[in-house]
């Protein structure tokens, strides 16, 4: 596990032995009373149930390793199963089952496949369901194996014939009780001509112990039942947060809506702590699951709160066009995100509200690092009117999934389908697994992508493997990836993405001065020539524009500094305060991208709204003139194109 892996809240999960249960905060039970037994998870410590697919995949992947219905004996259907996402190059969760990790389900990056890891105590629950993949060594190798000792070709009696280099084995002693358990070093063929070398490193070792094995017989209901007071509590503190908190704000309060699971729960709160004295929110991003669309409508139907709903449908074709300018969007590189998701919300509530709103949103600090940061009120400046608040700020996956089941209420069907997390089905933050699954449930969607990324792997220069081990999903490779591409012996070219054509790239040189003048003069240079046009409308953010198409020029007079912008793709910017000169040509420059890539998405207009001076029609803002005052407050606003040429 990655040594930056870190808790990002208290690790909430406890158990009832007695009962068989999850206990939340190791709360007593609620049904027998029993004081919790605190299980050892990994961090971030976001544990959540282990659904339909989940365990129909763990499953078979146990009986491809070690031999069929071993995995229905290891992972019964009568007994509470959570799972813990842990850190890893890909995929990996701990599963958990009586109150114990029995071991990991992990996809790997190379090759493309899942595998179970067992833990020791897994691996003697595999050996009672008459598993295969067994090592047995003799008397004098038991000691120092169980002392953590690697096993050695000599201490060998035997071993399961169908054992392959880097299998995952248990190891045995001569009585056949379980000592070890780790990655095979050789085939079995090779371990039986018990010559010298290592047979196996083991991952986890110690004395025999009783196989741990709790009665089954509970279901999710029963779960619900045990934690009854701690989510009533949980309720309780943060129906009171969404009260205290839109008390505090003068300002119409909305839900902000995404088909998820914790949004679904901030609604449900929101719903009990203010009624139906709300708006919901949401942003249909075009490239959203179908299943997240038709749910969304559902559940506030069956709610009754379709009338509710503000939704922002944006087009289908704006995330395709977006990477067809500027490339496939990255963890590191969020076009997508402030293009078809912060921009289409911040019209909706510039449109709705213009004044501004407070909205609650489903946001956890177990998610991740960034949001374990976050304040549970703030302001995204790309979002600029929304006042943002958390009332499950602190709540893990299993309290949230543990007050659906209470309430009742349906789910996204898409989590059956195995996925973790809704959003948009193209998303880089998704895992390599998890377009797996989509190539496998929606292969019309795959293919799509694909062809999308296989335009730019041709122009990028990139090898197939940039594809298919999910490189594209960022910008610039973390150390993480750059190993793995290592590993694959891929070329480095693929450690950054090349400079596109479509990015405006400028350099400010100096021009010789004027012994006459008391001014100074830079030139910047540009490697586009410019829409002139879309240049004069923006221009007047800076000063007043002169411009002339039939000279082809544009001058912009800012008091004391003057800007003349030629069509061949560069600036002259002439001042009397020489301090001041690069910064004034920085600002011409955004101007200038601003106004050459403009994807009409929405972000900066909060900025523009005081003044009344813009106007958004066919996908392009434009500066209305005679409004505009000239006071360049409109730079401070966020901007997607500039992102993206960044």
């Amino acid at each position: 596990m990655p040594k930056s892996s870190i808790y990002l809240g208290k690790i909430k999960l406890g158990w009832c032995t007695s009962c068989n249960l999850p206990l939340l905060d190791e709360m007593p039970c609620q049904i027998c009373g029993n004081t919790a037994e605190k299980v050892q998870i990994s961090p971030p410590g976001d544990i959540r149930p282990s659904f339909r697919k989940e365990l129909e995949l763990i499953r078979r992947v146990i009986d491809e390793q070690y031999g069929e219905e071993i995995g229905k004996q290891l992972i019964p259907d009568d007994k509470v199963i959570l799972l813990n996402k842990v850190s890893y190059t890909d995929h990996m969760d701990e599963v958990i089952i009586d109150g114990k990790i029995i071991g990991d389900i992990r996809f790997e990056p190379s090759p493309k496949s899942w595998h179970f890891v067992p833990k020791l105590i897994g691996a003697r629950r595999l050996w009672k369901a008459g598993c295969s993949k067994w090592i047995k060594v003799d008397t004098d190798a038991v000691k120092p194996i169980i002392n953590g000792a690697n096993i050695l070709g000599p201490g060998v009696i035997d071993c399961s014939k169908d054992i392959k280099k880097d299998d995952q084995a248990i190891v045995l002693s001569p009585e056949n009780e379980v000592i070890a358990t780790g990655t095979v070093k050789r085939n079995a063929a090779d371990i039986l001509m018990k010559t010298k070398g290592i047979v196996l490193k083991p991952r986890e070792h110690g004395p025999p112990g009783e196989l741990f094995l709790l009665k089954g017989g509970q279901n999710w209901e029963d779960a619900v039942k045990a934690n009854e007071g701690i989510l009533q509590r949980y309720e309780q503190n943060a129906v009171n947060f969404i009260r205290n908190t839109s008390k505090s704000y003068d300002k119409p309060v909305t839900v902000a809506f995404s088909g998820g699971k914790d949004s679904l729960v901030t609604l449900l709160l929101t719903l009990k702590a203010l009624g139906t004295n709300f708006q919901i929110l949401f942003a249909d991003t075009g490239v959203e699951f179908k299943e997240t669309v038709e749910y969304t409508h559902h559940v506030l139907e069956e709610l009754g709160l379709a009338e509710k709903l503000l939704e922002k449908k944006v087009d289908p074709n704006t995330f395709w066009n977006l990477t067809e300018k500027f490339g496939p969007p990255g963890r590191d590189y969020r076009i997508c995100c402030k293009s078809v998701k912060l921009g289409p919300t911040s019209l909706l509530i510039e449109d709705n509200f213009p004044k501004g709103c407070i909205t609650f949103i489903g946001q956890r600090r177990y998610e991740s690092q960034a949001r374990a940061k976050e304040k549970r009120v703030s302001v995204n400046p790309w979002v600029s009117k929304q006042i943002s608040a958390t009332p499950i700020q602190d709540w893990t996956a299993l309290h949230v999934w543990l007050y659906i089941f209470q309430q009742k209420v349906p789910f996204n069907p898409l989590y059956e389908k195995g996925l973790i997390r809704i959003g948009c089905w193209p998303c880089p933050a998704s895992k390599l697994a998890e377009f797996e699954m989509l190539k496998k449930e929606y292969p019309e969607l795959w293919e799509k992508l694909q062809k999308a990324l296989e335009k730019w792997r041709k122009k990028y220069n990139f090898p197939k493997e940039w594809i298919e081990h999910g490189f594209w999903r960022w910008k610039n490779l973390p150390d993480g990836q750059v190993k793995l591409m290592k590993e694959l012996k891929i070329s480095e070219t693929i450690k950054t993405r090349p400079l596109t054509e479509e990015k405006l790239r400028y350099k400010i040189e100096k021009m010789p001065l004027d012994p006459a003048s008391e001014e100074s003069s830079l030139q910047v240079v540009f490697n586009s020539a410019f829409d002139m046009e879309l240049i004069a409308n923006f221009s007047n953010i800076l000063g007043k524009v002169s411009y002339a198409p039939e000279l082809g020029s544009i001058q912009i007079n800012m008091k004391d500094s003057f800007c003349d912008i030629f069509p061949n793709g560069n600036f002259v910017l002439t001042t009397k305060y020489p301090e001041k000169a690069k910064k004034i040509c920085e600002n011409v420059a955004s101007i200038i991208i601003r106004a050459m890539r403009c994807l009409g998405c929405g972000s900066c207009i909060p900025w523009f709204s005081s003044c009344n001076a813009f106007s958004l029609k066919g996908g392009k803002l434009k500066i209305i003139e005679s409004k505009c005052t000239h006071c360049s407050r409109c730079l401070e606003a966020p901007c997607t194109a500039l992102y993206a040429n960044s």
